[in-house]
């Protein structure tokens, strides 16, 4: 049966839009009541396994159960209708089993720095002359003109001196020195990467696709791109969007993917058509991944820091991004990646996780009934941070997302992840809606319109 699911709701919401312009407003409790067909259509077998017909029968949905028990009823959670929210598409995971771990974030100790430099510089440059390398070692300062300090300091004049010292080692390779700041690879022992191949020196800004309209988008767990579907490059040559996404992913999987400690494999999730100047085109690719076991891993940069939170010692959310973009054909312009994980003990089993209709009746209780809001839901890991001492510790103490994933206890727990579906170029897209619910205890984690709160 394919796992990915893409169903389409019944009913609308029966009420009107209304203003749903400020948190408070959208996050409060409601009466809503959910509807859900009585029967489901099942497939009939003979005594081969072989699939002779259909029937309905009586279904009794659950509220919890392993990942294999919330992929069955997918399809029958989905059709469930609610006064507030429409779920238009779910997606769960493709394994087993989806315990909690104990996680740290790292890279492989056996990366080979220099074969990574070869793929994206080799033909050019001598990516094994050190003059052009820069290393930095646990302890040592981020910047070179600033006294080391492992704690924000009070200095002689009463202004704050940011922490200035490294977490995680770090390697830098630039090929022309600094003659353009983006034309270099970064990798650090966080896993983390980021860089380019051809630096930003590009013409009409190309190298941003942030500052283009995007003219189509596909969300590869739902959508299908069409075989013969090409685009103009920004150098004048047409590149089939299939291909283009085998390109993309093959980079992920054969060089990015060898920092991580743990097996990994790296899926484009979205693909956004990006109008470049004279007609032409570029792609931006977000990337996912998903572990041995099949499960996936959210993907967004969108994430709200979750200040209280942070400040009062309890978990809070940190996002894991990943993402290259192309403007000409088999060429990347520039590519980012923020972590790897080793995956330590599994803190559960996992066979009592909310299912998509526990999830869904959850959100909807608690969103104002005038909410009418359209999500697609995933079941992902997400990386939780279990608790931020430094506002105890320090005499001025301030969030460092570098010392929280480097410093502290940290799981990945697997979430219910619904996000409000928003037109292309919508002027919304600042203001995405994502409403977490934590597929163990229930608790909805809402950020919206530059807040975070807690249900």
């Amino acid at each position: 049966m394919n796992k990915l699911k893409r169903v389409c709701c019944f009913l609308l919401a029966a009420l009107a839009l209304s203003s749903c312009a400020e948190m408070p407003e959208s996050l409060k409790e409601s009466e809503t009541e959910a509807t859900a067909p009585a029967v489901v259509t099942v497939p009939v077998t003979d005594e081969s396994g072989n699939t002779v017909g259909t029937e309905s029968v009586e279904f009794q949905p659950a509220e919890r159960g392993d990942i294999e028990a919330i992929r069955a009823q997918l399809d029958y959670d989905l059709q469930k209708t609610y006064k507030n929210i429409t779920v238009e598409r779910a997606r769960a995971g493709e394994g087993s089993v989806m315990p909690t771990y104990n996680v740290t974030v790292g890279r492989a100790e056996d990366f080979d720095i220099y074969a990574y430099a070869e793929y994206l510089y080799g033909d050019r440059y001598d990516v094994h002359d050190e003059s052009l390398w820069t290393h930095k070692k646990v302890g040592d300062p981020y910047y070179d003109d600033v006294p080391v300090t492992t704690e924000p300091t009070m200095q002689p004049d009463g202004s704050i001196l940011n922490q200035n010292c490294m977490t995680y080692a770090l390697d830098a390779y630039r090929p022309t020195n600094n003659d353009d700041v983006n034309f270099h690879l970064i990798t650090n022992t966080k896993g983390g990467t980021w860089g380019s191949p051809v630096g930003s020196s590009l013409p009409e800004n190309t190298y941003y696709p942030d500052a283009f309209e995007t003219a189509a988008q596909f969300d590869l767990d739902y959508d299908e791109i069409p075989a013969d579907l090409s685009y103009k490059m920004y150098d004048g040559e047409e590149w089939n969007l299939r291909e283009a996404v085998a390109f993309a992913e093959s980079f992920f999987n054969n060089e990015i993917a060898p920092a991580d400690p743990d097996s990994f494999t790296y899926r484009v999730k979205t693909v956004q058509v990006k109008s470049l100047p004279q007609d032409t085109y570029g792609y931006y690719f977000k990337i996912q991944f998903k572990d041995e076991n099949g499960n996936f891993y959210d993907e967004d940069r969108r994430y709200l820091r979750d200040n209280a939170a942070i400040e009062s010692g309890n978990e809070f959310l940190i996002d894991n991004y990943a993402a290259c973009w192309c403007s000409e054909k088999e060429l990347l312009t520039n590519f980012t990646k923020d972590y790897s994980y080793d995956l330590g003990d599994a803190t559960d089993s996992g066979d009592s996780l909310l299912t998509l209709g526990a999830a869904s009746d959850l959100l909807s209780e608690k969103l104002a009934q005038n909410a009418n809001l359209s999500f697609t839901a995933e079941l992902n890991y997400v990386l939780v941070c279990k608790k931020y001492p430094y506002y105890e510790l320090w005499e001025y103490p301030e969030y460092y997302e570098d010392m929280a994933v480097s410093t502290c206890d940290l799981l990945l727990k697997p979430y219910w992840c619904f996000r409000k579906n928003l037109p292309l170029n919508s002027s919304d897209a600042s203001n995405a809606e994502t409403y977490f619910v934590d597929a163990l205890t229930g608790e909805i984690i809402a950020m919206a319109y530059g807040r975070v709160e807690r249900r």
